[in-house]
């Protein structure tokens, strides 16, 4: 495998920034269903919003997300005339890359057993590693379940399946859908394997 160390230090370097420089004191961590209770009761009381985009990491962590994906996914060649083991190197290393990136993204919250939401950046991963079509499917019907449902969990289980699904028309039964799809299910994995809650940040 060849590695191209230039957009592979300048992946990590997008990919691996802590959430948490990228979110301001004042904000609350709120679950989807505290998140849209919120929501309905701003409505109701027809009380002043915060604008929930000046914070940061709303429209940073979408293009942060796309940058690391479309710097790391060609960070990693294949030799010429390869063996089945070596064309699948450059997957395995992508993955695994991005998953590590994907891990800190959902840090941040230990002592509160929560774990983060990367809603935004796992969008923008999405858009720079996967066919536009399959990104742009997920991610419209994974936030409209999510909303639906009020449930973090259901919209990455619904995104999941979207790209499974939608992917396989597009890559067939690639190595490469595989390792995206368990990557757009990895926020899921990380909360059960750490027994938290899905939140994500607001102004207050």
């Amino acid at each position: 495998m060849i590695i191209h160390w230039l957009p592979l230090l300048c992946g990590l370097f997008f990919g691996l920034i802590p959430p948490r420089l990228l979110i301001n004191s004042e904000c609350r961590y709120l679950s989807c269903e505290g998140l849209w209770s919120r929501v309905v009761t701003r409505e109701k009381s027809n009380q002043r919003r915060r604008r929930w985009w000046k914070l940061p990491i709303v429209w940073i962590d979408p293009v942060r997300g796309f940058v690391t994906a479309m710097l790391i996914t060609t960070a990693f060649e294949v030799v010429d005339k390869p063996t089945a083991l070596q064309k699948l190197a450059p997957v395995a290393a992508t993955f695994l890359t991005l998953l590590v990136v994907l891990w800190i993204q959902c840090r941040g919250r230990n002592t509160d057993r929560e774990t983060l939401s990367p809603s935004a950046f796992l969008a923008g991963l999405m858009l720079g590693m996967l066919p536009p079509v399959v990104a742009l499917s997920a991610i419209v019907i994974g936030i409209t379940t999510a909303i639906a449902m009020t449930s973090f969990m259901a919209g990455y289980v619904v995104a999941t399946l979207t790209t499974a699904v939608i992917g396989y028309v597009f890559l067939g039964r690639s190595p490469w859908l595989a390792a995206y799809t368990i990557l757009v299910a990895s926020p899921l994995l990380i909360n059960w394997l750490r027994r938290t809650q899905l939140v994500m940040p607001v102004r207050c």
